[in-house]
């Protein structure tokens, strides 16, 4: 039974507490949980409110924010920055409300533009929801031949055909960020896209030793494909995978998938989460092919007076100018700016 005394919004500094009550939650996501605070600290350096609710000494809420300082792109919060999901987790609509409070309470003592929610689910509190993306999940079934039998016969016949072409795969860990990371830099600045530290994914495998894990593709000897995935309960995320240019008329990217897909239904897992894109994108139509359920992601935004919702994706057409100029950039020169620039843009 919730307690109906006085509810008291804080700081929280009780890990313990803060991972208990998350964990309790059904509809929690990952990232809410506390160790994605320091990754994102010590990767990025950015201060950090993690604030819970709690009434007679019971946890009732928690909303994990991550302030984020730019020249470029201004001052904002953002639960959480770099993933789809994070915002407000609470017991009651009194709790998420005062949590919400709260949160606009610090933006405008720190002189903030926005508040910028990553809810996994409709969050009804007056907040101007905006967003294009989709998740892509995939329930797996209960055995490795149903989840075969549910590709198409051209899916399948490119699974059959990478490994023909000796695809050797891998799974590893913190050793391999490395060679994962040389392939994701160069599809990034393929993309025109500014590229993570690789401290992001180091970070991340070290405080989750046992929860992040890296899948490499090798094909004679050099690594063509990688991607890295969370875990947590019965699902596996999928947030960055990539591969090189030239693997991909052997078809490495479609043996990555399905590589990821047997391993989690091996595992035991329910689930694998493809990881956001835009709806009529090529990645979008790519994942589409593994028997997808698109869900939309709702992202919701208190705005301080005068402010302007926030366009910092890498396909806003306003940016159209600089993924081209980025796209030319020499690799060492696109690996040394783009974490000073990635680390603003959440």
């Amino acid at each position: 039974m919730l307690t109906t005394s006085v509810l008291d919004i804080e700081i929280c500094q009780d890990t313990a507490l803060w991972d208990a009550y998350v964990d309790s939650m059904p509809e929690a996501s990952n990232y809410q949980r506390w160790a994605w605070k320091q990754v994102v600290e010590e990767t990025y350096g950015h201060p950090t409110y993690y604030l819970a609710a709690t009434a007679g000494g019971v946890m009732q809420g928690v909303l994990p924010l991550v302030s984020i300082k730019s020249r470029l792109f201004g001052n904002f919060l953002v639960s959480m920055p770099y993933f789809s999901y994070g915002g407000v987790l609470a017991s009651t609509p009194a709790a998420a409300e005062k949590l919400l409070d709260k949160a606009v309470g610090i933006a405008r003592e720190i002189g903030a533009r926005h508040v910028e929610l990553r809810q996994g689910a409709p969050f009804e509190y007056g907040l101007r929801e905006a967003g294009s993306k989709v998740t892509m999940l995939v329930d797996l079934p209960a055995t490795t031949d149903d989840l075969w039998k549910r590709l198409s016969s051209g899916m399948r016949n490119k699974v059959r055909s990478a490994r023909k072409h000796g695809l050797r795969v891998q799974w590893g860990g913190l050793d391999d960020v490395r060679t994962f990371y040389k392939i994701f830099a160069v599809n990034m600045r393929n993309l025109g896209t500014p590229v993570y530290p690789p401290q992001w994914f180091e970070n991340m495998c070290r405080f989750f030793p046992g929860e992040n894990r890296i899948v490499t593709l090798y094909d004679e000897g050099q690594a063509v494909a990688s991607g890295i995935t969370t875990v947590y309960r019965g699902t596996v995320d999928w947030p960055w995978s990539a591969t090189l240019p030239e693997s991909r008329r052997k078809y490495s990217a479609v043996l990555l998938y399905w590589t990821l897909l047997e391993w989690a239904l091996e595992n035991g897992y329910q689930r694998v989460d493809l990881g956001r894109c835009t709806p009529g994108s090529g990645v979008h139509e790519f994942k589409r092919h593994w028997n997808c359920e698109e869900r939309p992601l709702h992202w919701y935004y208190w705005l301080s007076p005068g402010a302007a919702l926030p366009q910092l994706r890498p396909d806003n057409p306003r940016y159209t100018w600089a993924t081209r100029i980025w796209q030319r950039l020499p690799l060492p020169v696109a690996n040394r700016l783009g974490p000073r620039i990635v680390r603003s843009i959440p």
